[in-house]
């Protein structure tokens, strides 16, 4: 079974290309974010005929976050459990057979240009990595099997960013939310691109600002993460680099996973 995450930067504006993956790498479930979509304008019929179920977790112009499979799903949470911030689409729950699947695009946490002393998205983002650190470790305490995928807004390594040094204040490589993603990954859980990738220099994002593609400006934001009783089953993993380099595609890279 091949799991994908991408983050597709608006499911309209992608659609030709997400159909291209769909129909190239035939993955069996596929997590999107940042589909930009509610209910009224996501393509569900379109992906019906190419044998895909959706279930979406939408909000208009903003966020967003989707799972689609090929076998029938139950939805289970579209949005974060025991969250008290205000709302925003970001998290999607499914059960297919006995496994929990989570689609998640982590908050970004950088200020607003025109404010650059505000520190208001970075608390929220740091509060909703707790939540759902909290949601996932109750999962596994309870004996549920877990795939987790999505857009993580975290730089966990030096190695993990094209220019580490350039990132030092950024909100996605600053100590205090490396701490709250260690909160994650210490989890019994595997990072499964990491587990067959451990190669420096491993990006799942190129922005479309400075030539950033062309030049191999990249970041690593991008991943999967399977329950550790799921790990004699991981066969492979890795990036489709090869989709940021197609015409009208998103910044993001798909990533994947194999289990057998």
């Amino acid at each position: 079974m091949k799991i994908m995450s991408w983050n597709v930067a608006s499911i309209r504006a992608r659609m030709p290309a997400l159909e291209k993956v769909l129909k190239t790498y035939q993955p069996d479930i596929v997590f999107l974010q940042e589909i930009k979509a509610t209910d009224e304008n996501f393509p569900f019929m379109a992906l019906d005929t190419l044998g895909y179920q959706s279930l979406i977790a939408g909000q208009k112009a903003y966020n967003g976050v989707a799972i689609l499979s090929k076998e029938k799903m139950e939805l289970v949470n579209d949005r974060l459990p025991n969250c008290d911030l205000d709302y925003q689409a970001r998290f999607i729950e499914v059960r297919r057979e006995n496994i929990h699947y989570i689609s998640v695009y982590v908050p970004n946490g950088n200020p607003p240009e025109k404010n650059p002393n505000d520190t208001t998205r970075l608390t929220y983002k740091l509060k909703w990595m707790a939540y759902l650190t909290q949601h996932i470790e109750t999962l596994i305490q309870s004996g549920k099997s877990i795939i987790l995928g999505g857009d993580f807004n975290v730089i966990e390594k030096d190695t993990d960013v094209y220019n580490p040094d350039g990132y030092r204040s950024n909100a996605l490589m600053l100590p205090i939310v490396r701490e709250a993603f260690k909160n994650l990954t210490d989890l019994p859980i595997t990072h499964t691109v990491r587990y067959f990738n451990p190669q420096k220099h491993f990006y799942s994002f190129w922005d479309f600002q400075m030539g950033a593609w062309s030049k191999n400006w990249g970041m690593l934001l991008d991943t999967i993460f399977i329950s550790n009783d799921l790990q004699t089953h991981l066969k492979n993993s890795g990036i489709y680099k090869e989709v940021r380099g197609w015409e009208k595609t998103s910044d993001h890279a798909p990533v994947y996973c194999l289990l057998e």
